[in-house]
């Protein structure tokens, strides 16, 4: 059973009950209670920043996962639930689900669809033994285009005033691998939730040049988070940025850039990936485009929507078609000596 304490509430219940207290389903044809979420087998899938989350299965459907929140921003009943439900109608193929949320002073969950493959870190890091399943490189790039589509429409379709930086913990962990290669993006739209102590602490973007130095996250703090993950994805190294509390990371953006300085740049790739030469020009090109989207000034990184087509245009690539960049300049430019490390960071 899922260890929730609103099953114990007594002469709050009735309280609970006008401050939330049910479950919310952002959609019509979800017809479980909040009793058979209580009384469900649930397996711990993991503390993240902003709670513990639990596999709950429930009788007769999919998998659900329960994200018990914590350190949230003091919240009425009222902003809570619009700040859920501006995530909520954040819909596309390539963001997780919110199913539903529940709502009292105690308590604050939410419910999201159960991927099936686990997540990115997992995939890129772990099992490296006998046994392995290859992660190749088509299969890598449909992931890259994956998160770079979701980040495109949650920066077209949230608004700066509601949402300052729409993803804003954008890392390999929060990337989920579905059936079928489906790329699902998670925990977006957060930085709107928790406390900016927390955040600043904890969340990938305010690791920013940026915020660093400015005390200022922005849209572009998501860009240069995205381009930090494509270099985790391409050369297999664990980021500062973004490594669990029990891993050690480097700074991928620094080491990146001394690599190109130093015309290595084929050398630094995944050893899984190495190996399929005819694929180098491919893991090049979208090199180039992290070396962009981690440039330490916000205003050289491009858009999310410059990102996608570029990365469909390395997609080409596969089809034996001609490869177009609107990125003119070569990787061993002087310029791209402005890679965005900037800054030391802690190693998580």
């Amino acid at each position: 059973m899922i260890d929730i304490s609103i099953q114990n509430q007594q002469p709050a219940a009735a309280a609970a009950a006008d401050e939330g207290g049910k479950l919310i389903f952002t959609e019509e044809g979800e017809n479980f209670q909040l009793g058979d979420l209580l009384k469900a087998s649930a397996e711990g899938l993991g503390k993240g920043i902003f709670g513990n989350s639990y596999k709950a299965m429930l009788e007769g459907r999919p998998p659900i996962v329960v994200k018990r929140l914590r350190d949230l921003k003091p919240l009425t009943l009222d902003e809570f639930m619009k700040q859920v439900q501006l995530i909520a109608k954040l819909r596309h193929p390539n963001l997780l689900k919110l199913v539903a949320y529940f709502y009292t002073k105690e308590e604050k969950l939410l419910l999201y669809k159960y991927a099936e493959k686990g997540n990115l870190f997992d995939r890129i890091h772990g099992g490296r033994g006998v046994g392995r399943v290859p992660f190749r490189w088509s299969s890598r790039l449909i992931v890259a285009l994956g998160v770079a589509r979701a980040l495109e429409f949650l920066h077209l379709n949230s608004k700066p005033s509601t949402m300052s930086v729409p993803h804003g913990n954008l890392k390999s962990s929060n990337v989920l691998l579905g059936e079928n290669d489906e790329v699902l993006v998670s925990d977006y739209g957060f930085a709107s939730l928790v406390a900016l102590p927390i955040a600043a602490q904890c969340m990938v973007s305010y690791r920013s040049p940026e915020y660093q130095q400015m005390k200022r996250v922005s849209r572009k703090s998501d860009v240069w988070s995205f381009g930090c993950l494509l270099i985790e994805l391409l050369t297999g190294k664990i980021s500062s940025h973004s490594a669990p509390e029990e891993s050690h990371g480097v700074d991928l953006c620094a080491w990146v850039n001394r690599a190109v300085r130093e015309e290595w740049t084929a050398e630094i790739f995944d050893s899984e990936i190495a190996s399929q030469r005819s694929a180098i020009p491919g893991m090049l090109n979208l090199l180039q485009i992290a070396i962009h989207c981690s440039n330490i000034s916000p205003d050289k990184r491009p858009e999310m929507s410059e990102v996608v087509k570029e990365i469909e245009n390395i997609k080409l690539i596969e089809n034996g078609e001609e490869y177009s960049s609107s990125f003119d300049r070569s990787l061993t430019d002087d310029s791209m000596s402005t890679v965005g490390s900037g800054i030391a960071m802690d190693e998580r």
